[in-house]
């Protein structure tokens, strides 16, 4: 991190974090010839942080978490105060906020054999699971991302969802400040606090619920999915394939039921929509997680020559901690029981139906917290972050 200072009508000093390859450093590149089994080898490394391509850019992004812990830096950094006193006239220190923004940002996969085997063993998985529950395949592009793409001009009416792969994703929150003196006219000290976060979601597919003028809801669904192929646990990179394109798939019927929950018992706050959204998130997250507990184990065997079994449990196991998941073994056993296509073709046809299959006391209901990707009013739905 390092200030740097101009002076004019507006002076500027930005904080940051700067982030660099070392030199030298082993890109862990596979080579041509290797297999699927390989991307357990691979898909751990966490040496590459650069460079950051920008995928999207929302000014007025207001996070009030994000402020205070702001404000108690500057509160805190005396040193800092004390550069901004001593370029302004007077004793008399004001501040305020003048804006606030986000962006989403991704590390490219710089290994071109790992890119182009990750790539394959996406779209072999992808459509091993079409074949399995006899949906419809619904992306136009799986594609690794090596360029900047601007993700809020993506056309829904173009058709069909885009998954870019990526090596990772890093959120980046800025806040301006302008310091000043309201009994001098003169100059303000422009100060930018920028804080970039690697998040470490793995796969995300988001819809959004719109409340319009005339009272409705609405939904639109993102056009693009994003697969990160980096990871702490790597089996989590191989599931996130199948995993987002069951949500793809299954998220209108989630959006149904939510509607007739909604139609039903109109919600008194954004509160009570949240409650809402948030359980038949879990919901969905459940006959996904099912799901993928019988899928995997036959890709796993079909792709990697072994079924990982124990592996994929323990994977699966560890996501209980988010309040998410907190219906996803109940969600495996009842898929187990049913089967792929007769799961499948009932949460499509009657979603209640197959959340009245899950025991939703006691267990099940023990992650109380909130989860890790808030789903709000104007906001998104479905962004899922698997245990790494």
């Amino acid at each position: 991190m390092f200030p740097r200072f101009t002076r004019g009508a507006v002076g500027a000093l930005m904080l940051g974090w700067c982030y660099v390859l070392p030199a030298g450093a082993s890109l862990n590149q596979p080579a041509d010839t290797e297999t699927y089994a390989d991307l357990l080898v691979h898909l751990d490394s966490r040496r590459l942080e650069a460079p950051l391509l920008l995928l999207a850019d929302q000014a007025d992004a207001f996070d009030p978490r994000q402020h205070q812990e702001n404000v108690g830096h500057l509160n805190q950094n005396q040193a800092l105060l004390q550069q901004i006193r001593d370029r302004l006239p007077g004793d008399n220190l004001h501040w305020k906020l003048a804006g606030a923004s986000r962006r989403l940002l991704a590390v490219p996969e710089q290994r071109p054999s790992l890119a182009a085997l990750f790539e394959r063993y996406c779209r072999q998985a992808v459509d091993h699971t079409l074949a399995r529950t006899r949906l419809p395949d619904p992306y136009r592009a799986i594609t690794t991302l090596d360029q900047p793409v601007a993700l809020a001009s993506e056309n829904v009416a173009s058709g069909g969802v885009a998954a870019y792969l990526v090596h990772k994703l890093a959120d980046e929150y800025s806040e301006e400040f302008h310091f000043f003196n309201p009994e001098i006219d003169g100059d303000a000290l422009k100060i930018t606090l920028r804080r970039q976060v690697f998040s470490g979601k793995i796969g995300s597919y988001t819809s959004r619920v719109i409340l319009g003028e005339d009272g409705r809801y609405q939904w639109l669904h993102e056009p693009y999915t994003l697969w990160q192929n980096n990871a702490q646990d790597p089996l989590n990179v191989l599931v996130a394939p199948v995993e987002e394109t069951l949500h793809i798939l299954l998220r209108p019927a989630t959006a149904q039921a939510i509607d007739t929950r909604l139609a039903l018992q109109p919600p008194q706050s954004l509160d009570d929509l949240q409650q809402v959204v948030d359980e038949w998130m879990a919901v969905e997250e459940a006959v996904v997680g099912g799901l993928v507990a019988r899928l995997m184990p036959e890709i796993f065997e079909r792709l990697l020559a072994r079924p990982l079994d124990g592996e994929l449990a323990r994977s699966l196991a560890n996501r209980s901690a988010h309040a998410q998941y907190r219906y996803l073994q109940e969600g495996i056993r009842v898929v187990a029981r049913l089967g792929l296509l007769p799961t499948v073709a009932l949460y499509q046809a009657r979603p209640l139906g197959f959340k009245g299959l899950l025991s939703l006391d006691g267990e099940a209901n023990a992650a109380t917290a909130p989860s890790p990707v808030p789903l709000l009013l104007e906001g998104p739905i479905g962004d899922r972050e698997p245990s790494s």
